[in-house]
């Protein structure tokens, strides 16, 4: 035994001290990457980004999204699933242990000794067994190493893409809760005109028949009662649909989404908002480069890179150590007897043959790289126009919001004089009614424009990764 254990002990040595890596050195794809965006400032991530709106409500809603949202949960189980695979490929880097028992009754008959038989006409014979076996295959080439690393890799991009849903999923429930909003404050705004129009119509009916209007007058006002009523059947449907999505994004159960929204947006939100959050003027770049699709691009690259030093060491030869004790005896009772034990260490190599093939896989891997090259340069370049589109957006709704304010202001004040035009004689129904269109059409159009304002600041926070601190 001690000449065996003098012996495996050199070996395990020299087995961990000759391991090397086939695989090319990992260096990041080089990309014109400016170093701030527009100006140099220090900004951070913010994780929870969207308390940056001060509305109580949005925070429970999003709290509970990351709590409860189904793809958030698919994307933990499967991080799970990965830590459980670089697990697996890292046992490849060990021996690999079993234990086996065996015991067998054997019955046979003497024809040669017809006096040495028992009583069943034969001879019984026993035999037990017991042993502990061992196979280590030698990693002289980095083969396992470089296969755990890429396990790790796909690991750390499984936990960037789990980032990246939660981070999708905050910004969807906080978008959805905007348009929730606004089209909210469209029904109250179709309601309420359709509510001034149909009382108008009774009046100018009343008009009509004692032939102070005419037929197009009357027409058109019935007309302009029927635009009302459509547009609160669409503010209606999207109002809905903002609310189911919402009702899936929190997790709530098929009963409730089925069933009328129990989530309450306030119309008024988009109006009275306590605070818009006011973005900086420079975004340094690294904090784009922190962004979770990105970080999942750049590990799928470093995984591609370990698995072409996996499919290089398949032209070489590999080498295992078997290791092997155990003990045997013909009676139970004796099998733990020193006597009885044996032991027995080999070796193995293999050379394999079939280099086209193995030539075949390496080009594979070498192309699964140049393929995660592209990934991780579009990643990037998709970053920087996302981050581009945002604060472009961010802005341009801001002027739009404030100038449609003014114009819902403009014709407000042009709807009285309208009115009094009207009723004095001075202008025709048709006069009052394109002022009321218009005025009903710039109302609805703010509403959107708020849900798009504050939904693109969601996006730039989204852009950045999760949102900036001063």
């Amino acid at each position: 035994m001690r000449k065996i254990l003098s012996f495996i002990a050199p070996a395990l040595i020299l087995a961990m001290s000759a391991g090397c890596s086939l695989a090319p050195e990992y260096k990041r794809p080089e990309m014109d990457i400016p170093q701030t965006w527009e100006a140099s400032q220090t900004q951070a991530l913010q994780n929870k980004w969207w308390e940056r709106f001060n509305d109580p409500m949005l925070n429970t809603l999003v709290e509970e999204a990351l709590a409860s949202n189904k793809n958030i949960a698919q994307a933990m189980a499967r991080v799970e699933q990965a830590q459980a695979g670089l697990g697996v490929a890292r046992d490849a880097l060990l021996p690999t242990a079993g234990v086996s028992a065996d015991g067998a009754r054997t019955g046979y008959r003497d024809h040669n000794n017809k006096k040495a038989i028992d009583r069943n006409g034969g001879r019984i014979a026993n035999a037990f067994s017991g042993a502990i076996a061992a196979t280590w295959n030698l990693d002289f080439w980095g083969k396992y190493w470089n296969a755990a690393e890429s396990a790790r890799m796909d690991l750390v991009a499984t936990e960037a893409a789990r980032d990246n849903v939660i981070l999708t999923v905050a910004a969807g429930t906080v978008e959805s809760y905007f348009w929730l909003s606004a089209y909210t404050w469209q029904e109250e705004l179709a309601q309420s005109v359709l509510k001034n129009r149909e009382d108008s119509l009774k009046i100018y009916q009343n008009r009509f028949d004692n032939g102070q209007i005419s037929d197009l007058d009357i027409l058109s006002i019935k007309a302009n009662v029927e635009t009302a009523r459509n547009a609160l059947a669409s503010a209606r449907i999207a109002k809905n649909a903002s609310a189911t999505s919402l009702a899936v994004l929190l997790g709530r159960s098929p009963a409730e989404v089925l069933s009328e929204s129990k989530i309450k947006a306030p119309g008024s939100l988009m109006a009275s908002l306590a605070s818009t959050p006011v973005l900086p003027s420079g975004i340094p770049s690294d904090i784009i480069e922190k962004r979770p699709d990105i970080r999942q691009a750049e590990a799928n690259l470093m995984a591609a890179n370990y698995d072409i030093g996996v499919a290089r060491a398949a032209f070489l030869p590999s080498f295992s150590l078997s290791g092997l004790l155990g003990s045997a005896s013909i009676e139970l009772n004796e099998l733990l007897r020193s006597t009885n034990h044996y032991a027995a260490l080999s070796g193995g190599i293999s050379l394999p043959l079939n280099f086209w093939t193995i030539k075949r896989g390496v080009t594979m891997v070498e192309a699964e790289k140049q393929a995660a090259i592209a990934t991780y340069e579009l990643t990037v370049l998709n970053a920087f126009k996302d981050v581009r589109d945002a604060l472009v957006s961010q802005l341009e709704y801001a002027n739009s919001v404030k100038a449609l304010g003014k114009q819902v202001e403009y014709l407000d004040a042009a709807l009285g004089h309208a009115r009094t035009r009207y009723d004095n004689g001075f202008a025709s129904y048709l006069e009052l009614l394109t002022t009321e269109s218009n005025l009903f059409s710039a109302q609805q159009a703010l509403a959107a424009a708020h849900a798009n304002h504050l939904s693109s600041i969601a996006r730039v926070c989204l852009a950045l990764g999760g949102g900036w601190q001063e």
